[in-house]
């Protein structure tokens, strides 16, 4: 067997396979039996025929054929193997050239993930850590983390008086317009202040004055940006119920309150542990961002074509991603396409660029992981797998069904890039 490799273009390749009798003959008893299969011939029983017989029906050119399929199915895996192609298509197969007798050839076209050849990367991050920052917290970041804690452990008060401006008011609500009831416009129990209602602005003035269980008819037009489109620019009437105007009561910040948020001796150990997250996020912005710098520069100088075939991959994880959050939204895609007045097609064309450089990214990281020779232990993918799955676990305790192969993969991904950051960012 004789090959000869192409290239075509940045990533596709070319391979030329000769194969001469030698290397076919090894095939011509599987071939048989493949064709066997489909021969019936009276007084044998399907698939006992006698291969002098298959032969004869079938004709000697036509075995042959299979046998060199066959050779072929065999001799390109090994071929990718033995040259280290990482191959991202599946394989163009043609027979070029069929002679029994002599010299057969077969071209195989394919896709791979090109190499960058990337030059000076440790230099490029070197410059990209120039850039880097020292980063601190302010008292202020301190104080309005621990204020947005108390608020959202406030409790309620109900009041027995009019409403005034800035009241938090609980109310139900009907939505007509036309004569019709809106059903998905429908509130119970719907909490807003008085004066920061954005939906309907007219609630703000027309709730002032009312009273524990009073009801009120209330004009309103929709918006040219309300999110039924079908509504938008027309008038409506809100039938309100008042059913509570609430005062909000903002828990003393003392030992015993943080005591009861988790392992602190008292206010000062609270705000320490406040403070140290805020810190430890934004050591971890920074530290993202500096990465991003040191991919970009790298990008830089890298001249190849990005293949098309990745960056589609990309646009349709990107996508479903998209997909994904709109579900959890409780909202149907083709609604929010309405709303933002685009077509699918529309947001992959949006997303071209962005998944066409996180593809560059990652082929950057592939090929430092290759020239700086990185590897990762099984003990090492195992333990992040096993935080992982634990994760997953915590925010989903119904999540089951996880394909370990898949976890173990992403799992080494990880740990390799994290390997690549820590020899260009550390040197």
């Amino acid at each position: 067997m004789k090959t000869t490799q192409k290239q075509i273009n940045d990533s596709k390749i070319e391979i030329i396979f000769e194969f001469d009798k030698s290397d076919v003959e090894p095939q011509m008893e599987k071939a048989t039996q493949n064709l066997s299969a489909n021969v019936k011939i009276d007084g044998f029983r399907e698939g006992k025929v006698p291969a002098d017989i298959i032969k004869k029906t079938v004709g000697e050119i036509n075995l042959y054929d299979e046998a060199l399929k066959l050779t072929i199915q065999n001799a390109y895996p090994e071929y990718a193997e033995k040259n280290n192609l990482w191959v991202i298509t599946p394989p163009e197969v043609v027979i070029t050239k069929f002679v029994p007798d002599g010299v057969s050839e077969c071209k195989v076209t394919v896709e791979v993930i090109p190499n960058l050849n990337l030059k000076g990367y440790k230099e490029k991050a070197k410059e990209a850590l120039k850039d880097k920052k020292e980063v601190g917290v302010e008292d202020k970041e301190v104080e309005d983390t621990i204020n947005w804690i108390l608020e959202s452990r406030s409790s309620f008060k109900e009041l027995d008086r009019e409403t005034i401006d800035n009241d938090i008011v609980e109310v139900n609500y009907d939505v007509v317009v036309d004569g019709k009831n809106q059903e998905d416009l429908k509130a119970l129990d719907y909490k807003f202040v008085i004066s920061k209602e954005k939906s309907f602005p007219e609630l703000n003035k027309e709730t002032i004055g009312m009273k524990k269980g009073e009801t009120k008819d209330i004009d309103v037009t929709f918006g040219k940006d309300f999110f039924v489109e079908a509504l938008r620019g027309k008038k409506g009437i809100i039938k309100l119920t008042l059913n509570k105007i609430l005062q909000r009561e903002i828990p003393e910040l003392t030992d015993d309150f943080v005591k009861k948020l988790g392992k602190f001796e008292n206010v000062s150990s609270f705000k320490d542990n406040i403070k140290n997250g805020i810190l430890e996020e934004k050591k971890m912005k920074e530290e993202e961002r500096i990465r991003l710098n040191i991919l970009e520069n790298i990008r830089k100088d890298v001249k190849i074509e990005v293949p098309e075939v990745l960056v589609n991959k990309e646009i349709e994880r990107m996508i479903g991603e998209v997909k994904y959050k709109i579900a959890n939204m409780g909202m149907e895609f083709e609604e929010y396409l309405k709303q933002i007045k685009k077509t699918e097609e529309d947001i992959k064309k949006d997303m071209y660029e962005d998944a066409k450089q996180k593809v560059l990214n990652i082929l950057i990281l592939r090929e430092i992981i290759d020239l700086e020779k990185i590897s990762v232990s099984e003990k090492e993918i195992q333990e992040k797998s096993q935080q992982i799955i634990n994760d997953i676990s915590y925010q989903n305790p119904n999540a089951k069904d996880i394909d370990m192969n898949t976890v173990n993969n992403y799992s080494e991904e990880i740990l390799k890039n994290e390997k690549v950051f820590n020899v260009l960012m550390n040197q």
